[in-house]
């Protein structure tokens, strides 16, 4: 079959002049055999692959709806994973397991992302969700969700997404039933686990292909080589004299006069303008000071470093919380401090005295935004920061 397309493209004229090989040979076994022996997956590519196993994807009526059930063995690859990304210490590493099994309650209950992406004129209604999404078993039985975000209640207008949580299921042979996208149901089902078959049951099967002979090259002959032309010759300019030769007493002794003139003006408007250099505008040196302080303490975060940040607290976020609570509040922000150590955050000043840090985080595959608002505060000569 290859060799009919290639005569055929050749016959057509569409292959002319392309160099071809005069034998193809395509050992379909030894692919396969290579791709075994490829290094084990990354945390990335384990989790990559058990999530487009438990995809499923289906067009509506002016809509496109996916779901993604996240199983218990995504945890390990996905956590390893974001750690590597992230830069996480050992303990931040387990705070980080602890909450994506806590978020995702993947101990307790089957966990399904649902999306919806409307494109039409009317936006899709899927609520109530408790009557339009359920969980179809392998024994035919339909069973509802026990728990779902409230934004899949809303009509979709571009993209909705939201969590839905069903009961623990022992047989993971079941699919997904969606209503309100089409005339009819939909069901999202998952592709089987599939077991590679053993090395020793491999067939390998060699499909050798003769090509056409490639047309021999005709000889070119050499180009003479270029020899540029030598550059031009430009002529030097004259230097034109400081001072023309035959000038009178009288223009020289002006000319003296106006150099003294003009060093007297330098010298009594030097102080003024270093005086002027040494004093920018308050409102910059301001600005500048109470930006350097927020970014200090926000490095200071990065290293968790609580000790010298507590320092830096004013007077009153002193007396409202205690060393101790300080320290465990900073280092339970670990997705924050995660972002704040590859300076992956931005500064919004909301008024004078009030800042919000916002980093960007990836969850889920979904990216997402973080924001943590500071208060600045001058005590005295300097900025202190305030912790609400």
């Amino acid at each position: 079959m290859v060799v009919e397309i290639l005569n055929f493209l050749r016959n057509r004229a569409l292959i002319k002049n392309i160099l071809l090989l005069p034998v193809l040979i395509l050992t379909a076994g030894n692919f396969f055999y290579a791709c075994e022996q490829a290094t084990a997956a990354t945390p990335f590519e384990e989790t990559v692959r058990i999530l487009e196993r438990w995809t499923a994807t289906h067009w509506g009526q002016d809509c496109f709806v996916w779901v993604v059930h996240y199983p218990e063995d995504l945890t390990d690859s996905w956590v390893e994973a974001e750690a590597i990304r992230s830069g996480m210490s050992d303990v931040e590493r387990e705070n980080f397991k602890k909450n994506f099994i806590s978020e995702l309650k993947l101990e307790e209950a089957e966990t399904f992302l649902v999306s919806v992406y409307s494109f039409g004129m009317r936006p899709i209604n899927i609520s109530p969700v408790s009557e339009n999404i359920a969980l179809l078993s392998s024994s035919g039985e339909r069973i509802k969700p026990v728990k779902y975000d409230s934004a899949l209640d809303y009509p979709a207008g571009g993209v909705v997404q939201g969590l839905v949580f069903f009961p623990k299921q022992s047989n993971k042979d079941y699919a997904i039933v969606v209503k309100g996208i089409s005339p009819n149901e939909r069901i999202f089902s998952f592709a089987p686990v599939e077991t590679p078959a053993p090395a020793s049951e491999k067939k390998q099967e060699v499909v050798v292909m003769t090509l056409p002979k490639r047309q021999a090259k005709k000889k070119v002959e050499p180009e003479p080589e270029y020899t540029p032309p030598p550059p031009p010759v430009i002529p030097s300019r004259p230097v034109k004299p400081l001072f023309a030769e035959n000038k009178e007493s009288d223009d020289m002794a002006e000319f003296v006069k106006s150099v003294k003139e003009r060093s007297a003006t330098s010298k009594d408007s030097a102080p003024k303008i270093a005086a002027n250099k040494t004093r920018p505008s308050n409102i910059e040196s301001a600005y500048s000071s109470r930006e350097a302080v927020l970014r200090k303490f926000l490095s200071l975060w990065a290293d968790l470093n609580a000790v010298e940040m507590y320092e830096m607290l004013s007077e009153n976020s002193q007396k409202n919380i205690s060393r101790e609570n300080f320290a465990k509040a900073i280092a339970k922000a670990s997705d924050f401090r995660a972002n704040l150590k590859k300076d992956k955050y931005r500064i919004d000043w909301v008024g004078e005295e009030r800042a919000k840090i916002i980093v960007t985080q990836r969850t889920l595959f979904v990216k997402s935004l973080i924001s943590k608002t500071l208060g600045v505060t001058r005590e005295g000569s300097s900025w202190k920061i305030v912790w609400d």
